[in-house]
Parts: structure tokens; sequence; C-alpha cells
């Protein structure tokens, strides 16, 4: 029984706690008090959530502004890379004609000096059988290149 009256007594005193403002009324002193603590924390709220957004805004920014720089070297790389690599790709080229006309100009030296009889020249049946003044200029010669392909 003694419980049963301590725990009567326990709500009686919490239900006062409770109720006694309604019945008994607030301090306007209490309540200008509690109006300037709920404004004040909900001015801090609001500019928590703020300089949330700004901090936000501000890695979004940073991150966007990293991206772009990133894109922009990729590019960058690939584009001298293609550049650098039909550089190449024509010295090549000039490379394996340069090798071509000088193979080309091997074989037709080599063919002159299969078909001349040392001492006459090649071009001696054609001045022979030609008009005067028509040899000269369309003869073939006895330089080096005489017949051949001239290397850049």
């Amino acid at each position: 029984m003694r419980f049963l009256v301590a725990f009567v007594a326990v709500l009686g005193y919490a239900s006062a706690g409770v109720i006694s403002p309604l019945v008994l009324g607030v301090n306007p002193g209490d309540a200008q008090a509690a109006a300037i603590d709920a404004t004040v924390a909900a001015q801090d709220t609001v500019r928590a959530i703020g300089e949330g957004q700004a901090r936000a805004a501000e890695a979004a920014v940073l991150h966007n502004t990293e991206a772009v720089r990133q894109v922009a070297e990729t590019t960058r790389d690939i584009n001298e890379n293609a550049y650098w690599n039909s550089v190449a790709a024509g010295q090549n080229v000039v490379a394996a004609v340069q090798s071509q006309a000088a193979a080309l100009d091997g074989v037709a030296n080599a063919r002159v000096a299969q078909l001349t009889i040392p001492g006459v020249p090649l071009a001696a049946p054609y001045i022979a059988a030609a008009p005067v003044g028509l040899a000269a200029p369309y003869g073939l010669g006895l330089g080096a290149h005489a017949v051949g392909l001239r290397a850049w």
C-alpha cells in the first residue's frame, strides 16, 4: 500500500508540473525569453542550412572545374599524340619512297651497265641514226644518272 501511495504522489506531482502553466498562466518575461530563444534557434538553423548549401555549391564548382581541366588535358594529349604520329607516318612514307626510288635507280643503272660496251656510249646507235641536231637534246647521255631515277 505504501507503494501505491508513493505512486499516486509522484503521478500527482508530474501532472501538476504539466498542468500548472495552463492553470496558473505563464509569466510574461518567461514567454518573451522563450520566444527569443526560439527565434535564435530558428535563425541558427537557417544559417547552418545556408552555410551547408554554400559549401555544397563550392564543392560542386571545384569538382566541375577539376573535371573540365582533366578533360582538356586529355584532349590536348590525344591531339598532341595524333600530330606527332602523323609527322612520324609522313616521315616513314618519305623514307619508304626514297628507298624505293634508290632501289629502282640502282636497278636501272645495273641494267644500263649490262647493256653498254665499255668505251662505247649507250646513245651511239641512236645518234648515228638520228638527223643532226636532234641527237644532243634527246640522247640518253653518259652521266651517273644517265638512265634511271633520281632520289630526293
